[in-house]
Parts: structure tokens; sequence; C-alpha cells
């Protein structure tokens, strides 16, 4: 080839790299120009946007914002980033329709702050339908924190060491118009520690959380009181329980949530809790709340939502119960261990029972078990409960039993069964029981010596076991009208004591 063909290739070569250099810098330089811009001019005033540096790269349609800072006061939110990072914009459908896609969005270190309003003024404002179409591949968190404050600045919930992923990504006019507005694809969800305050008396907290559409999880959940046991009592005005749950790790599958007809809903399969301890104290010298307690089958009704939890399995827990009946006298425990139970079809807008299933040893010796069932749809809030006790060392409970019912018991009782079935107003139910060896002992009222002739009273009917079956079991039956004021659980014992006490002073031969 000629020098001259040469020599006019390279030329044109040079200029035509000239020209692309040229070219890129000039779009490099309108897209720098054109982002801080839109920084300046379209984003709202009343955002209080503010950053350090702007970093931006033409060709991977990228721009990247560094010591982010924006709040809201409409909004009551305050945003902090490190950085934010949007990169892999589409130029085409910018320039065809308007439409913005981009690749992902990336958050480093952001801090959320949301301050509470004093009350609620948020009011449904009408839904507007966007001219273009939002998508972005991936959204992502790297170690964010969230704040959601009070109006005297005190932290509500606290979420620390967020990392979150969001795919697919779309916002248009159909969506717009969804409770959630916007589509979205799959999402990975990892936490450190958190907290939420539920009440005025009561949090939650945990180590640490895991979510994604099929499974989740949390890492040593706790739920307490914020007080003390005596300062709860010096805030109180009516009794309430004074509570300290632990549960090592609650596992979730497949779970699903969102909103359907206006109406927020959530649905699960499967809810492990492994190593539940919960520890109940409540301060009886307080007045009684006589507010109506409302049984579970109204308690799930009554929900503001769409709940569907298909099976709970409890697993190695633990429960113990206090109450304080006099000041100078230190309340003994009643205490479930070892427990194991099933909650089966957990609903509130479902079909059938919800079905529990609960195994336990009571006082650490005697092997308990209840079977319990009801229907959140029966207005009348029936419920059926079974339940047996064997191969039970009653001397075990005597610490309760002196601080809570002024008595002590010998004997074991070997097999005892029940069935209670009621509603709202009133229950029914029989029982029966066989045991060696049964002796009351009932103290004086300061609980330091024996009351001799209520002692001697009780024991004629009791000490011998008379009057049995074939199988040695003596039986009672009862009836009991509920107190509505009192809990479930009040309603379930005073079902037991009326049992006890007509299976063991009754005429025990089971009924024709």
């Amino acid at each position: 080839m000629p020098q001259r063909n040469v020599s006019r290739y390279l030329k044109i070569t040079v200029t035509i790299l000239l020209s692309l250099i040229l070219v890129g810098i000039a779009a490099q330089w309108f897209f720098t120009h054109k982002v801080k811009s839109i920084l300046k001019e379209k984003v709202p005033a009343e955002l209080n946007l503010t950053y350090g540096d702007v970093s931006t790269n033409v060709l991977l349609g990228k721009i990247s914002l560094s010591d982010v800072s924006a709040n809201n006061s409409e909004q009551n939110i305050d945003f902090k980033a490190t950085s934010v990072t949007v990169s892999g914009l589409e130029y085409i459908p910018l320039l065809q329709k308007g439409d913005i896609t981009i690749g992902e969005i990336r958050l480093e270190a952001p801090q959320v702050v949301y301050h509470q309003p004093e009350k609620d003024t948020t009011s449904k404002k009408e839904k507007q339908n966007p001219s273009k179409t939002y998508t972005v591949n991936t959204f992502s968190i790297q170690n964010g924190t969230f704040h959601m404050l009070n109006k005297t600045a005190d932290s509500t919930a606290t979420v620390k060491g967020i990392d979150f992923t969001l795919s697919n990504i779309k916002f248009d006019k159909e969506t717009a118009q969804e409770n959630i507005p916007f589509a979205f694809g799959t999402y990975e969800l990892n936490t450190k520690k958190g907290y939420y305050s539920m009440s005025a008396l009561e949090f939650i907290q945990f180590e640490r959380m895991q979510l994604t559409p099929d499974a989740g999880g949390f890492k040593q959940f706790v739920l307490r009181t914020k007080y003390s046991k005596s300062e709860l009592s010096r805030r109180l005005q009516v009794e309430h329980d004074h509570y300290n749950l632990n549960i090592d790790d609650i596992s979730l599958t497949d779970w699903d949530f969102g909103f359907e007809n206006d109406l927020p809903y959530f649905h699960l399969g499967e809810m492990q809790l492994r190593k539940p301890i919960f520890h109940v104290y409540r301060d009886k010298l307080l007045p009684d709340d006589t507010t109506h307690k409302k049984l579970y089958n109204q308690a799930l009704r009554d929900l503001k939502m769409d709940l569907q939890v298909d099976s709970i399995g409890i697993s190695d827990g633990l429960i113990t119960y206090q109450e304080r009946l006099e000041a100078d006298v230190e309340p003994e425990e009643l205490r479930f261990a070892d427990i194991g139970a099933t909650i089966n079809n957990l609903h509130n807008q479902g079909k059938s029972d919800v079905a529990i299933d609960i195994n336990a040893t009571l006082m650490d010796n005697g092997p308990f078990s209840l079977e319990w069932s009801f229907d959140p749809q029966n207005k009348a809030n029936r419920f059926l409960a079974k339940g047996s006790l064997s191969n039970f060392k009653s001397e075990s409970i005597n610490p309760f039993l002196k601080t809570n019912l002024n008595a002590e018991v010998t004997g074991t009782i070997q097999q005892m069964y029940f069935t209670i079935s009621g509603d709202e107003l009133e229950s029914q139910g029989d029982m029966k029981m066989k045991y060696d060896d049964f002796e009351f002992t009932v103290l004086k009222k300061d609980g330091l010596g024996v009351n001799k002739i209520l002692t001697a009273v009780v024991n004629l009917f009791t000490k011998k076991g008379e009057k049995t079956d074939a199988d040695g079991f003596r039986h009672g039956d009862f009836k009991v009208e509920r107190n509505q004021t009192k809990s479930f659980f009040n309603y379930l014992w005073i079902n037991l004591k009326e049992g006890l006490v007509d299976t063991m002073m009754g005429r025990g031969k089971k009924k024709d």
C-alpha cells in the first residue's frame, strides 16, 4: 500500500478517535451538567436535599452522590447516607418515551429517622396516574439503620445493620392504584438488633432477623415489660401481668402478606418456636381490671386483617406463673416445663376449628396434656378442652399452694382426666381421678400453723379415695359460670378447681 494511503487512513483513524473522545467528553460534560441541573431545579424544595460530591459516568449511566442528607417535614422523615448510587440508566427508553429504566439503586449506610406525628393527620389523597413508567432492576441497602421516634424524641422502634435487596421494581399508572403502589419480584432482608415499643409497658427485641419471600426468622427474640416488678406495680392503677419471654429461635416458612379488598392479610405455612421461656408475674394486691376479656374466638374474629397460619410448633418450652397475694410473702411459682405444642389452622376468616395440642410436665414431675379447640366464627365463643395429668407427686406443688391457697397436700395423682365444654357465659365438664394417700393440710391464715378442724373435715372425704369404680377412679362433674372480666386461663382454672372438689369430695361414682 502506498505511503500516501497509509498516512491518509491513519489521519482518518486519529480523527475518528479524537472525535469520539471529544463526543465522549462533551457527553460526559452534558450528562454531569444535566444531573446537577436536575438536582438543583427539579428536586422539591421541601425535601431539603444536600450532598457532597457528584460523580457520573455517561457510558455506564451512573450517578453517585456522597454524604447525602435530606428531610421532609411534611412526611416527618430525616435521611442521611454515606452515598447514593444510581447505575445502569438506559437511554433508549428515556429518549423514546421518557420512561426511566435503571439497573441498580444502591444506598450505603443510610440512616432513616421517622418522627411520629402527635396525632394521625393523614388523609386519603387522590391517587395520581404517572405519565411515565419507572423500572429498577435492583434496589439495595447496605448497613442501614432505621429509627422511629415519638413526639418526645424517645425511640419507639429501631433496626440496625439492615442489608436489603429488592428486584424487578415497577411503578406505572396501573400499580399506582394499588395499596402497595409498585410491583416487585424477590427480596431479601437481613438485620442485626431490632427494638419495638409495643405499648407504654412492653417492648419486643431481637438480635437478628432474616426474611425472604419463602422463609424467614428471628434469633434471640424477646418480649418484656419495660419496668421491674415493683416499679410496674407502682405505675399501675389496676393489675397487669409482668412479662419476660425469651425465644432462642423463630422460623417462618411459606409466608405472604399484602392487601386484598383494602384489607391487610398475613398468611403463613409454618412457624417454629424453639426454646421459649416465659415468666409471668401478677401483683394481686392491685385492684382488679374489670374490663371485659375476650375469649380467643372473639379476639381472632375482631382482628382487622385476614390471618391464616397453617401450623405453629413449639419445642422445649417453659412457663412459670407467680401471684403476689400478700405484701410480706414472696410468691412461689407454678411451673410447666418441657413444653411441646402444636397449633393448627390458626385463622380468623377461614373454616374449621383452631386446634391446639400441648404436652408438658407440671412442677417438673407430672406429665400433663391439653387438647383445646374452638371455632373463631362461632359467635357464642364455644370451646372444647380435654386434658390429663399422671404420676404427679403432689408435694411438688406445695410451695405454690402454701402461698396461693394457704394449704399443703401429700400423695400421688396416678391418673386424672378431664373434659370441659363451654362458651362465653358458662361451661360444664367431667373428671375422673385415681390417687394414692391423698391428704390435705389446711394452714392458719398466718401460714405458721395447721388448722386442725378444717384439715380433718377435708381429709374425711379425700384421704382414703373411697367410692371408686372398678378401675380405681373417682368421678366428678361440674358446672361453672364465667366471670367475663377474667381471662380464658382463669376460666379453665376454675373449671379444674370445681372438678377437683367434686371428684374428691362428691359421691365419687360416675353418673349413669
